[in-house]
């Protein structure tokens, strides 16, 4: 049930900020249909087949088979789940209609994502904690030092609809005086491209090309357009903080977290630490409802870094890692922060 619940949750923060797009026909809602649907969907329009090492064709054989007229909707839904499972991409989720069950390829260990509790960092480590943001910041300084602590809970929408990582920007004037930030992603599934970028802004003192992305352009595996470069810039109209930081993640940093990393991982002046992230970047994510009502969401671009490598599927790889267990936690610690202090604490 814990794991249900997550995987919710994380699909939704995943596509928060997503592009949506309904395709697809209206075909006969068969077990046989149904499968043919998810399968050439994804045949012809996900974008992440370079960065996986899968032989879809052989998959369609193997499951295909395996339907007839007689397939439950339960057994369908199993069957389905086995296809997308090889694909590991937190950008890919399968929901049934009435959205009562959910089903990602990638879910990391729960105990991961319980390695990293907030509370225990407020009553431990900070010094008069403030929420703000619409509830999407945490911060304040570490105790009997001079540094400041933000935790950035999601990049996605207030439900009140304000613009409320704008308050990122009162948070780092706050911490101006500061020697060094820590800033945490840990938990973090995106959300709005808007405001990952905005939060980055406040932390760079340049230009920075953070990825290129390649648009799914025809049905092949290989058929993409040019490569966008995708860059943020410095803001102009308020105080940034161009000091040592330090950002945390963990596997379940995710999608435009993932982002907010890799503009910070072009700072000589930031260090990443914790555990590498999910590798679920996918820029632009379409919708496809099957005949039987289930919905598909899945990435249709390919995220490349300067080398051409891409980092989907893959993640984010720390430059020092380091994890927290749940015997930390139930202890009242965070070892991840405590090394991110003793770090910034360094001449």
């Amino acid at each position: 049930m814990v794991k249900n619940s997550l995987l919710a949750a994380l699909a939704v923060l995943l596509l928060a900020g997503c592009e949506r797009m309904l395709i697809g026909p209206d075909p006969e809602d068969t077990a046989g249909s149904n499968f043919d649907v998810l399968w050439k969907t994804l045949d012809e329009k996900y974008g992440l087949f370079p960065a996986t090492d899968v032989d879809w064709n052989s998959l369609y054989g193997l499951y295909r088979g395996q339907l007839d007229e007689s397939t439950t909707d339960n057994e369908l839904w199993n069957i389905c789940c086995q296809l997308l499972a090889p694909l590991e991409n937190g950008h890919i989720t399968l929901q049934n209609k009435g959205a009562t069950k959910y089903f990602t390829p990638e879910f990391p260990d729960v105990e991961i994502f319980n390695g990293f509790n907030i509370d225990v960092v407020r009553s431990r480590y900070l010094s008069g904690p403030v929420k703000t943001g619409e509830g999407n910041i945490t911060y304040g300084r570490i105790n009997e030092t001079n540094l400041g602590y933000i935790c950035i809970h999601s990049f996605g929408g207030a439900s009140n609809g304000r613009d409320w990582v704008r308050d990122m920007a009162d948070v780092v004037t706050e911490f101006s005086g500061c020697d060094g930030i820590i800033i945490d992603v840990r938990n973090n599934g995106g959300g709005f491209t808007r405001n990952d970028l905005y939060a980055a802004s406040l932390f760079i003192d340049r230009d920075i090309t953070y990825y290129y992305s390649r648009l799914k352009t025809g049905p092949g595996h290989s058929d993409f357009g040019d490569r966008i470069a995708k860059i943020v810039n410095p803001r102009s109209d308020v105080p940034g903080f161009t000091k040592k930081n330090v950002v945390l993640t963990n596997r379940f940093t995710a999608s435009g977290a993932e982002a907010f990393t890799l503009i910070c991982k072009n700072l000589p002046y930031s260090t990443q630490i914790g555990d590498t992230t999910i590798g679920a970047i996918g820029e632009v994510t379409h919708v496809a409802q099957m005949p039987n009502g289930w919905i598909l969401k899945y990435p249709c671009t390919l995220t490349v870094l300067a080398d051409g490598t891409s980092p989907e599927n893959i993640g984010i790889a720390p430059d020092i890692l380091i994890n927290n267990t749940m015997r930390d936690v139930n202890a009242g610690r965070d070892r991840v922060v405590e090394y991110a202090i003793q770090y910034l604490q360094q001449p």
